[in-house]
């Protein structure tokens, strides 16, 4: 079941990019169709929280325990092919039209002072030379702007917050919340997919991430 298939279809057949984005560090691209095997698992899990919310660990996480996960996905298109979704461009589809509705959805959230700080950081550290026009669009539309901003990024986070939870009332949705960065443990997860606890440490990857001004696209693409 989904909320406005035909809507999804069409943004799906306008986003038909099948290469995955990767650690730039690697200036690596893998191309999808060669390398995904068939799904393990018939629920799907969305990441929706913003920048800065723990969203590459937490897809670090779930590929540990056993799911496809991409993070920063760049079309509708993946998500047949994976499980897991993070990071913002599903908050950017966590809208009616886009997203399945049988999902289960993740709003990860994070102390406000703390989150501004990240933001900031991640922000100034990409020049805006290097957006290209789909993150422009995502920024634009969660953040109101290309760069930091505080009193607009404090805005634009309590109003994701109350968008999120208005949208997934209104249509009887699977939405959880999750401090990560204040909670980086198993307990969430594993309560969350009924999963054991992995015998490896939690993957905290949150604070890394941001001083090194990089991230991990594919995090799964092998059975």
């Amino acid at each position: 079941m989904q909320l406005g298939s035909n809507d999804f279809k069409e943004r799906a057949s306008q986003d038909s990019v099948a290469i995955a984005r990767c650690d730039q560090s690697e200036n690596t691209l893998i191309q999808l169709d060669s390398m995904l095997s068939p799904n393990k698992f018939s629920s799907k899990y969305f990441f929706i929280g913003l920048t800065a919310t723990g969203n590459y660990t937490a897809a670090t996480a779930m590929h540990m325990l056993g799911y496809r996960a991409a993070h920063f996905p760049t079309s509708l298109a993946w998500i047949p092919d994976f499980d897991v979704l993070t990071d913002t461009p599903v908050a950017f589809w966590f809208r009616p039209g886009l997203l399945p509705l049988d999902a289960t959805f993740v709003l990860t959230v994070r102390e406000i002072e703390s989150w501004l700080e990240a933001c900031q950081v991640w922000f100034e550290s990409r020049p805006l030379s290097t957006l290209d026009p789909f993150t422009q669009q995502v920024r634009w539309y969660l953040y109101g702007g290309l760069t930091f901003e505080r009193e607009r990024f404090i805005n634009c986070y309590w109003n994701h917050l109350e968008q999120a939870r208005k949208l997934a009332q209104k249509y009887g949705l699977n939405l959880v919340e999750w401090n990560l960065v204040e909670n980086p443990q198993w307990d969430f997860l594993c309560n969350l997919t009924l999963l054991d606890v992995p015998s490896q440490p939690f993957p905290f990857k949150f604070d890394k991430q941001y001083k090194r001004g990089t991230w991990q696209g594919v995090l799964n693409t092998t059975p």
